[in-house]
């Protein structure tokens, strides 16, 4: 019998979201959507490299990052036909507002590197990024994989995905390696350092991206009580302590001349 994991924070707040029929769906479909991204990343690194062996191995990347995008949504097709229509309403809505979608120009499927990038990186640190993104890959859907186990088609689709990404990270990691041994080791490390600091900075990037809405209006909203309210109830206050004095009118030859 599987022990149960370990109640931290994480734990509770992602069993909420696999818990609620439309954050369920909004996530399966948003897994599918950078797995996809993902392959066709994967489809131009592979014609750019020179070698057949690394060709080889980012053509088969590419198809199990396509076949993971339809797992996902195969899941997520389930999801939503089981869920009631006024949850389908709400994602429906939802949809219409979410600004983190058709930002692909800016962020790519794995959070830092676009397609064509290696012509400018080169295969080494283009290689180095990837070998980053699938080791955190794996930590994200080992993660997941824990906390879905009252749906088995869900944690079936994870436990498969994760054999996949066991390959990629061994693969990559034997090519660096491979490199270190060939006296490439300086482009090895520069390149593993950066895509780590890459993914740090794209983190950031993606949490404002799908946070930017709600950051605005809890800002408005902190602005209005914490300096609107206040000013407008300390005027209100100042005005009605505060004789009205009816201004004395003007002679009318002085009224008149003062049109003019």
């Amino acid at each position: 019998m599987r022990r149960p994991p370990v109640l931290t924070f994480e734990r509770i707040r992602y069993r909420a979201v696999w818990a609620d029929p439309a954050r369920k769906l909004r996530t399966l479909e948003s897994f599918a959507e950078t797995e996809e991204d993902g392959g066709k990343d994967l489809e131009v690194a592979a014609r750019r490299v020179a070698d057949p062996d690394l060709r080889a191995h980012l053509e088969r990347h590419a198809l199990d990052e396509r076949r993971h995008a339809e797992l996902f949504r195969d899941r997520a097709a389930a999801v939503r036909a089981a869920a009631s229509l006024e949850t389908r309403d709400a994602l429906e809505s939802d949809r219409a507002y979410d600004l983190s979608r058709g930002r692909k120009d800016e962020v790519d499927a794995h959070g830092f590197f676009k397609a064509g990038l290696i012509d400018e990186l080169g295969e080494v640190s283009y290689l180095a990024m990837i070998h980053v993104a699938e080791q955190k890959a794996a930590r994200i859907f080992a993660f997941h994989h824990d906390l879905v186990g009252d749906d088995p088609e869900l944690e079936a689709v994870f436990a498969s995905i994760l054999k996949d990404e066991k390959y990629h990270v061994a693969y990559t990691q034997r090519f660096l390696e491979r490199w270190e041994r060939e006296g490439r080791g300086r482009e090895v490390k520069e390149g593993l350092r950066a895509a780590r600091s890459s993914r740090f900075l794209g983190a950031w990037r993606r949490v404002g991206l799908r946070s930017g809405a709600r950051f605005s209006q809890a800002l408005l909203f902190l602005l209005y009580w914490t300096v609107l309210a206040p000013f407008g109830l300390v005027a209100r206050t100042r005005r009605s302590g505060q004789a009205v004095v009816e201004p004395a009118a003007a002679p009318a030859e002085e009224s008149l001349r003062s049109q003019y």
